[in-house]
C-alpha cells in the first residue's frame, strides 16, 4: 500500500467517517487520484472526475472546506448525486484542502454512509487531520528523487497510471476530431456518461479502438 492510501486509511481510523480519498489538481481538469482508503472511495473520486464537478472540485477552487449531504449534493451537483447514490453507499461528502504548502493542490475527501452534518468538534478534528495529511505528504514528496515519467515512487499507483490513459485519449480525440483538448475532455465525459462508466474505462476503450469518438460506436 502506497503512502497516500495509508494516509487515507489513517483518516478513517481517527475520524468518524467511513471512507477517505486524496487527490491532487495542478491544472484545470488535470486531477490525479493520489490515494484512497478503499475501492469504493476510489469509485467516488472517479465519478466526480468523470462528471467534472462536485465537492472536491469546489473545495479546490474555493481553497476552503465544502460539506454536502444528500440534499446539498442533489441541489448543486444533481448528476453527481445520482451517480454517487447509484454506485456508492455514501450520503455525505466533506472535502477540504490539506495543510500548507500543498493546500492549493491537494484535497482530502471524507465520506459518510449516513446523511448528517458533523458537529463543531468533528469539523475541528477534521481540520487538524487535514493539516497533518499535508505535512506528511510534503515530507514524503520532498524526499523522493527517483522520478519516472515525472512521478516519484510515492505516486506511481495503478490509479494514477489509469488516469494517465485519459490524457492519452484526450490527445487521440483532439487529433481525430480536430478540436481543443478542453472539448476533447468534454467529449470523453459525454461518452463515459452515455456508456455508464468512468473516464478511465472509456479512455482505455478508445485507445484500444473499441469506441470511436467520432461516431460513438463500439467495435
Amino acid at each position: 500500500m502506497l503512502l497516500p492510501d495509508r494516509i487515507a486509511a489513517a483518516c478513517v481510523a481517527v475520524l468518524p467517517f467511513d471512507a477517505a480519498g486524496l487527490s491532487m489538481t495542478l491544472l484545470p481538469d488535470r486531477r490525479l487520484p493520489l490515494g484512497s482508503s478503499d475501492p469504493m472511495a476510489a469509485t467516488a473520486e472517479r465519478l466526480q472526475f468523470a462528471l467534472g464537478g462536485g465537492p472536491c472540485t469546489a473545495a479546490h477552487r474555493a481553497h476552503a472546506p465544502v460539506l454536502a449531504i444528500n440534499e446539498d449534493l442533489a441541489a448543486q451537483w444533481p448528476v453527481y448525486a445520482t451517480q454517487l447514490t447509484a454506485h456508492t453507499p455514501y450520503r455525505t461528502v466533506l472535502s477540504l484542502p490539506v495543510g500548507d504548502p500543498l493546500s492549493g493542490a491537494v484535497v482530502l475527501d471524507l465520506y459518510r454512509r449516513s446523511a448528517g452534518r458533523p458537529g463543531p468538534a468533528v469539523l475541528a478534528a477534521v481540520a487538524d487531520v487535514a493539516q497533518a495529511c499535508g505535512a506528511t505528504l510534503t515530507t514524503a514528496l520532498a524526499a523522493d528523487t527517483d522520478l519516472e515519467l515525472g512521478l516519484p515512487p510515492t505516486l506511481r499507483s495503478p490509479a494514477i497510471a489509469a488516469r494517465q490513459t485519459v490524457w492519452q485519449a484526450i490527445g487521440h480525440t483532439t487529433v481525430e476530431l480536430q478540436i481543443s483538448s478542453t472539448d476533447a475532455l468534454a467529449a470523453l465525459r459525454g461518452l463515459a456518461f452515455r456508456h455508464d462508466t468512468d473516464l478511465e474505462t472509456i479512455a482505455g476503450r478508445i485507445l484500444r479502438g473499441e469506441v470511436d469518438p467520432r461516431s460513438d460506436t463500439t467495435g
